[in-house]
């Protein structure tokens, strides 16, 4: 969808517009398809307009993947304070907005987990990414304290977790389920619930987690 030039853009309006109008282009045509001239063209301003804003597309994928990062943080913290105050209920709910937020904002998922993500080479985005992955070792280690997660290390708990929801949400986004048989909406709470029951079990168990 082209969006047409409004007048009198300041900055700050442009900028944003540009993310928007880059995360449709990738949820409709994948990252490939992303370039700063022919975003100029979508977004209705000059060739020269969007590095008034941007460097390059590289920087634009980094202010896509911070937006996203910090946009997923948000989510799971809101899906984890309006849950009930049990530790299992808020990893489950945590869970469940991670996958929501992938399916949900797909253009900013495969930004912020793509290959060759700035992640790393950006103190700034680094530190946001690392934001959704600490709340979760937070509810996890909330667990551990309640007895309803094996004690110990929790990294090896965190992963799990991490790996069970990303994976899922990954799935989703990629069109890869079986979707004939399985509506990933309805199988969401499900899955991230059996998450929970699973560390309830092993919590009672008193199962500690390999080192």
């Amino acid at each position: 969808m082209r969006v047409k030039k409004k007048a009198g853009y300041h900055h700050g309006d442009l900028r944003q517009t540009l993310i928007a109008v880059s995360v449709d282009v990738i949820t409709r045509q994948g990252l490939d398809a992303l370039s700063l001239r022919a975003l100029a063209t979508r977004a209705g301003v000059s060739s020269g307009a969007p590095y008034h804003h941007f460097a390059d597309r590289a920087d634009l994928l980094a202010a896509i993947a911070l937006e996203g990062f910090e946009q997923l943080a948000q989510a799971m913290l809101s899906h984890r304070d309006a849950a009930p105050a049990d530790p299992i209920a808020r990893l489950d709910a945590i869970g469940q907005a991670y996958v929501l937020y992938a399916h949900t904002h797909p253009g900013h998922f495969r930004v912020m987990f793509r290959d060759n993500s700035p992640a790393g080479r950006n103190p700034t985005l680094s530190a946001a990414s690392q934001r959704a992955y600490q709340l979760l070792r937070e509810v996890v280690e909330d667990c551990q304290r309640a007895g309803r997660a094996p004690a110990g290390d929790s990294s090896a708990l965190v992963l799990t977790a991490w790996s069970l929801v990303h994976g899922l949400a990954t799935l989703w986004v990629d069109g890869a389920l079986p979707t004939g048989r399985i509506d990933p909406a309805k199988q969401t709470p499900v899955i991230t619930g059996l998450l929970g029951r699973m560390f309830d079990a092993l919590g009672l168990h008193k199962t500690a987690p390999p080192s």
